[in-house]
């Protein structure tokens, strides 16, 4: 499993690159990209979900891994944006939803493979009940430690030399 803010800043650092790239800042504002964020983190929710459990059944479960991690997600996310794109009254408010679920789905689906680089899990398609085992087993753990500030180094440098570090200051 990658680091916590491993999993933060590649969604933020992909759906940035979307933002300057493909749709523009102004259609694609910097909110969103805290919220792609926050959604490239979520699939680990049975972490502190197994400690409640834990502390409340005096158990020892570990639900790590077993459903959120799941592309069930990500296309009920899609889905539900696309609901809001094309299927509204007011289109302004919509599309500002429809944003935030597609971004959300795109942050949630970041997360996926970037844990099966580090191990895999076999629940990618809860809940068919269908175990799959297409994960590469790379044995990246050795490199978490560094791997997300190599990947804020990258990102600020390629910021600054494309002269938009001054969008976050």
């Amino acid at each position: 499993m990658a680091y916590a803010v491993t999993h933060v800043i590649v969604a933020i650092v992909v759906l940035d690159l979307f933002r300057h790239y493909v749709f523009g800042k102004k259609k694609f504002p910097r909110f969103l990209l805290v919220i792609g964020g926050i959604a490239g983190l979520l699939p680990d929710i049975d972490v502190p979900l197994s400690w409640t459990y834990n502390f409340l059944t005096r158990n020892q479960s570990n639900f790590h891994g077993q459903f959120t991690h799941s592309i069930i997600f990500p296309l009920i996310f899609l889905t539900v944006g696309i609901i809001y794109y094309y299927h509204s009254n007011n289109l302004r408010k919509n599309k500002k939803w429809a944003q935030i679920f597609f971004v959300i789905s795109a942050g949630w689906a970041l997360h996926l493979p970037l844990d099966c680089l580090f191990g895999g899990y076999e629940t990618f398609l809860w809940p068919l009940g269908i175990k799959t085992a297409f994960c590469p087993q790379w044995n990246l753990r050795d490199y978490a430690p560094g791997l997300d500030a190599l990947i804020l180094i990258a990102w600020l440098v390629h910021e600054e030399i494309h002269n938009r570090i001054k969008d976050y200051i």
